[in-house]
């Protein structure tokens, strides 16, 4: 259970979270979609405790991991080695970071250098060590950045599966996305941060994609999403 209770976060030109209330519970994926500086970057780092907010609280689990929207890998350490980091001595000798590697498609670079990596590549050690990391939360901020579509199917496979175990909130700007992973789809726009619409995704996971409802449903939040990004330009002028 999250619970977000009249948050308040002001920067220097901007009031990020004026009261800011919201309740998440469960298991499952909650994506959360919205302009891009409209405070959902903000609101993670909320969540997580690596920023206080001005007013209001945070209820929330001690412990979370996090998948940022830069790498924030070590370069002075291995593959392996960036993953382990958040491993305990017997994790790792029973070979978490080995196997999650394999399931990222990612077997064979345990040894390899960061610098070695590509983006894509780099990017996938960087969710392998969110996912290595034992922790009821998991917070996912635009993960899919430098992924190709294949790729991104495969962790987004992988994702639906840890969340049988933990909650996980995801940042995303891409609809597919949000409607392939999300159980429950919060449309936002801001600042200050709002909530402008809350989709419940009944059959997410299991929905046959050649489906037309969910391609009505698709259509559906682009148009919400296109609604959001139009007021906000507008706010902006």
């Amino acid at each position: 259970m999250i619970k977000l209770i009249e948050l308040s976060k002001r920067f220097p030109t901007v009031q990020v979270l004026d009261r800011f209330s919201l309740e998440l519970s469960g298991r499952g994926i909650i994506v959360f979609m919205g302009p891009s500086g409209s405070g959902k970057t903000t609101l993670f780092l909320l969540i997580s405790g690596l920023l206080p907010p001005d007013g209001g609280s945070v209820e929330a689990p001690e412990r979370c991991s996090f998948v940022f929207q830069e790498d924030r890998l070590l370069p002075w350490l291995s593959v392996q080695e960036n993953i382990e980091i958040v491993l305990d001595r017997q994790q790792q000798q029973s070979g978490v970071a080995q196997r999650l590697l394999v399931e990222l498609g990612l077997g064979g670079t345990e040894n390899q250098s960061i610098q070695e990596l590509s983006g894509g590549m780099r990017r996938r050690v960087a969710i392998g060590r969110a996912l290595a990391y034992d922790a009821p939360l998991l917070l996912m901020d635009e993960p899919f950045k430098g992924l190709d579509a294949v790729t991104k199917k495969q962790v987004m496979d992988i994702i639906t599966r840890q969340a049988q175990e933990r909650l996980i909130l995801l940042n995303t700007h891409d609809p597919l996305e949000a409607l392939y992973l999300a159980d429950e789809l919060y449309l936002l726009n801001g600042p200050p941060l709002k909530v402008a619409e809350h989709i419940v995704i009944p059959e997410a996971h299991s929905a046959c994609r050649m489906d037309p409802a969910f391609w009505a449903r698709y259509q559906g939040v682009l148009d919400i999403l296109g609604d959001n990004l139009e007021q906000s330009g507008s706010k902006g002028q």
